[in-house]
């Protein structure tokens, strides 16, 4: 039997814009969730002229990646070596550096910078305007630390042909911001709409892998998607909305910054998503502390316009 790859889907476009202003990317992007790359909104941040794969290495290359009690990171992956022991961070830029299609370095990816390595938020400050307002840090937010850090920066650095490993959109409808720092990603996003194509593993995972060759008779309906490819440089903003399926294929040496966020544009699915998750006996518990939380949250915003 053969069977019958789709090489080259239909491409849709994702727009640039340079700056926004703050209102005009609530109206547009933010509300609607709308996928959109923002340029030139990172100038402030020293991280832009000082962070490279050799800064890395000069300055921490002989600090252990894995240290005892440093599982602070969450979700966050710290490589390891092929037999299971503690790579420095000058062996893993090192792998970077060597990174290929065919054998890709590991990926440092979803590390809390405050915790791994807190200097380095002084060069990611000012945040642009267009990550405010933060509901997932405050005095009313402590229940969520667990799950969601406040939303403080997170740290990604990997190599040529390094892919984050599923097509997915983000837990808890968060929205995601992520911030090019050095070298250049290529992304390949999905529009809500077109989840019904990407089957579903999960809640929040596709069963697809390999979105350039994907076996239409194992999955037929994936040629009715539309997905939208493009690539992020250093200095570049990708929003994604809550809801927006996406994947990474990293085509240089690359570092960038990963924000997550709530507020009351995505609040009602995020609350949905937390109360499903709940177990059955906490399900009232969670029911009342989100909904006492958003009215908070809604009434300190007010005040503050």
């Amino acid at each position: 039997m053969t069977t019958t790859m789709l090489q080259s889907p239909v491409m849709s476009s994702i727009e640039r814009c340079n700056r926004p202003s703050y209102s005009e990317f609530v109206e547009k992007f933010l509300l609607p969730r709308k996928a959109i790359i923002i340029t030139d909104a990172l100038e402030r941040w020293k991280a832009l002229s000082k962070w490279t794969p050799q800064y890395f290495k000069e300055r921490y290359g002989s600090m252990p990646l894995k240290n005892k009690g440093q599982y602070h990171t969450l979700a966050g992956f710290l490589p390891e070596r092929n037999d299971g022991k503690t790579l420095t961070m000058g062996e893993f830029i090192d792998l970077v550096l060597a990174s290929s299609d065919q054998y890709p370095a590991p990926y440092l990816r979803n590390v809390w910078v405050e915790k791994f390595l807190p200097e380095l938020d002084a060069d990611i400050d000012p945040l642009p305007d267009y990550l405010s307002p933060n509901w997932l840090d405050g005095p009313f937010n402590q229940p969520l630390y667990p799950r969601l850090h406040g939303g403080h920066s997170e740290l990604y650095i990997g190599g040529r042909g390094g892919k984050f490993p599923t097509l997915h959109y983000d837990s808890w409808h968060i929205h995601t911001f992520l911030c090019q720092i050095y070298g250049v990603k290529e992304y390949t996003v999905f529009a809500p709409d077109q989840g019904r194509y990407l089957y579903q593993s999960d809640y929040h995972t596709s069963a697809l892998r390999d979105l350039d060759n994907v076996d239409l008779e194992r999955f037929p309906l994936y040629a009715k998607a539309t997905p939208i490819r493009f690539q992020l440089h250093p200095g570049e903003i990708l929003f994604v909305p809550a809801g927006w399926w996406h994947m990474t294929t990293i085509l240089t040496p690359s570092i960038t910054i990963s924000l997550s966020r709530v507020n009351s544009s995505n609040w009602t699915d995020f609350a949905r998503e937390l109360r499903e998750c709940a177990p059955v006996y906490l399900k009232p518990f969670v029911w009342t502390y989100l909904s006492a939380f958003r009215s908070l949250r809604a009434l300190a915003d007010h005040r503050r316009r």
